[in-house]
């Protein structure tokens, strides 16, 4: 009930008198139109005004109750444990991705390179594959104005003029070697974890199985070329080397639990490859060893098993491929 007052034995309120008291006054700040019985009676009924504000802290409670609960059901999810009866065992995202994806069991990590297509490398319990090319041609000389690479097709002549056989010097074929590897879905699928070149004049290198070969023989030699002078070539920004010259034996540079294969017409042990593979531990890396010469055999001191996947002689990336494609059905690499 509105509070009122008695004036001449006639009861007005309160409100309409001080509103009409206002107006006649001419208050700016308060003009008639706004003066409400709610307002007036806020302004000068003391238990009004403690009613408002216990109904505004009111509803400001309940609105930030509300976007806490908003935060939490965003950041929580709920999962139900089906061992326990009726129960919810909240997790956050970050603890459900931290064992779900965890190294141990995902165990994947990605080589960052840059300007190179990086494929991701698995550290799981499989072991992984290593390559050695054995004997490779890679002799540079200054031929003209240039340190190049000598291969038959533009040196013959020069070759000759020195008394050599042009046809000793094959860069052609650890070019084709590195593009089958590195061109494999072995490779692709971070299953290669290394490759290493042995040349005839006793020089390693090791290659990153994220390399980009040229396509070209003449890009490769030019390469090959850079790589010789400057003993490395690094990515694009210079986050990574790509190519190296390392020290040798190749054996240092090897797991301890690796069983190392080489691959030679002569062996007296011909075997079918994908039965071969099949039969291998998983657990250990396997290491093969190819030829990568016109002629002759691999250094046969360092290698577990020596064996030979066809009665006729293969060039290297013949036998390379056919490696690949078994270990690719065995691992079921599609």
């Amino acid at each position: 009930m509105l509070p009122c007052f008695s004036l001449a034995g006639h009861c007005f309120p309160v409100a309409d008198f001080i509103c009409n008291y206002l107006v006649r006054l001419h208050v700016g700040a308060f003009p008639a139109a706004i003066l409400s019985h709610d307002l007036l009676l806020t302004m000068f009924t003391p238990c009004a005004n403690s009613k408002l504000k216990h109904k505004r802290d009111k509803k400001q409670t309940e609105t930030q109750c509300w976007e806490e609960e908003e935060q939490e059901n965003h950041g929580n999810k709920i999962l139900e444990d089906p061992s326990l009866k009726g129960g919810l065992i909240k997790k956050t995202k970050l603890q459900e991705c931290d064992e779900s994806m965890g190294p141990e069991e995902d165990g994947t990590t990605m080589m960052g390179l840059a300007g190179i297509p990086v494929a991701p490398c698995y550290r799981g319990s499989k072991g992984g594959i290593y390559f050695v090319l054995q004997n490779a041609s890679l002799v540079a000389a200054y031929v003209g104005k240039r340190y190049q690479i000598l291969n038959p097709d533009e040196h013959a002549n020069f070759l000759r003029r020195k008394n050599k056989n042009p046809y000793d010097y094959r860069p052609d074929i650890v070019h084709e070697a590195l593009l089958q590897i590195m061109g494999s879905r072995l490779c692709m699928a971070g299953r290669v974890h290394g490759v290493f070149i042995k040349t005839d004049e006793g020089i390693l290198i090791r290659v990153e199985p994220n390399t980009q070969i040229p396509k070209t023989l003449g890009s490769f030699c030019n390469m090959m070329a850079e790589l010789l002078q400057k003993f490395s070539i690094k990515s694009k920004g210079n986050r990574g080397k790509l190519l190296r010259l390392i020290e040798n034996p190749v054996t240092q540079h090897l797991p301890v639990n690796s069983r190392k294969i080489g691959l030679s017409v002569s062996s007296p042990k011909a075997v079918q490859i994908n039965d071969y593979v099949a039969a291998a531990n998983h657990d250990e890396n396997l290491v093969f060893v190819v030829g990568a010469m016109a002629h002759g055999k691999i250094d046969a001191e360092y290698v577990d098993d020596l064996i030979s996947v066809s009665a006729l002689p293969l060039s290297a990336g013949t036998c390379l491929r056919r490696i690949c494609v078994a270990l690719e059905r065995n691992q079921k690499i599609h």
